[in-house]
């Protein structure tokens, strides 16, 4: 019998992310794959890497925590919490003086306000339109005929002020289509797709005040997304270790903690 381990699961829309804590809480085991059409299977998938990685049983899990759209569908969770929550508790690990969270994931872009104290204090979300999102970043790069990296890499070779004009997914493939035939620079159109999120980030932002990191897939595979970033918010954006695992790191915390303060109230009982 190995020690106890502790398990975050992020279901996402579009990557699902496993990771596994010890006791002391040190991260032994992490892993993503694409969530696909069934969120149990691809979760069963990233846990079963996790759990090799960290040497490391089912029966060694004393607590596991879901979280993402597909969090529901986790049926080995001891408890369900809100992505908006893991990503708040996983930045902050990571950066403790953070008060704002830039979430950029596959289907939405979500702003994570905290107090001085770490609790929530507002979150946006751009919920209804996949304007500013990885799908939209990857529409716009097929329609370059680049994948994702590729983008990300021409991007971050321009140096021209480009910006795009248009937020939504249609109207900017339109945009990119007539900057090209205008024989705009791919490098210039490139880092004005990612400017365009940036702006429309910073339009959703309710407060600019302290420190800035920015969690999810995007931010973890788009250098050129950090850099505009800082362009528009004019301030450095810290970048987590794990952007993509943010969620899935606090959901593994979360249920460390919960198993701490289970174990302190059975304390209190006992000696009362």
């Amino acid at each position: 019998m190995n020690e106890p381990v502790f398990v975050g699961i992020d279901v996402g829309s579009s990557a699902t992310k496993c990771v596994i804590l010890d006791g002391g809480g040190e991260l032994v085991g992490h892993h993503v794959a694409a969530s696909g059409f069934d969120y149990a299977e691809s979760a069963e998938s990233t846990l079963a890497h996790s759990l090799l990685q960290a040497e490391a049983s089912r029966d060694d899990i004393a607590f596991c925590v879901s979280t993402g759209y597909g969090r529901a569908s986790i049926s080995i969770a001891d408890r369900q919490v809100t992505e908006i929550s893991c990503h708040a508790r996983g930045a902050r690990e990571w950066y403790p003086q953070v008060r704002n969270i830039i979430d950029i994931g596959g289907q939405d872009t979500k702003i994570i306000r905290l107090t001085d104290e770490g609790k929530l204090a507002d979150y946006r979300m751009n919920a209804k339109c996949a304007a500013g999102t990885g799908t939209f970043l990857e529409s716009i790069a097929l329609k370059l005929g680049v994948t994702l990296d590729q983008l990300d890499e021409l991007a971050m070779k321009s140096r021209a002020d480009t910006v795009m004009n248009s937020y939504c997914t249609v109207f900017t493939g339109t945009e990119v289509i007539e900057r090209i035939k205008e024989g705009q620079a791919r490098e210039d159109i490139s880092m004005g797709l990612f400017r365009s999120i940036a702006t429309r980030v910073s339009e959703m932002m309710s407060a600019r005040d302290g420190p800035v990191s920015a969690t999810g897939g995007v931010a973890a595979h788009c250098r050129a997304l950090i850099r505009a970033l800082e362009e528009v918010l004019e301030t450095e954006v810290f970048l987590p270790p794990m952007p993509q695992h943010a969620g899935a790191y606090g959901a593994a915390l979360i249920a460390l903690e919960s198993t701490q303060a289970e174990r302190s109230s059975a304390d209190h009982v006992a000696r009362g």
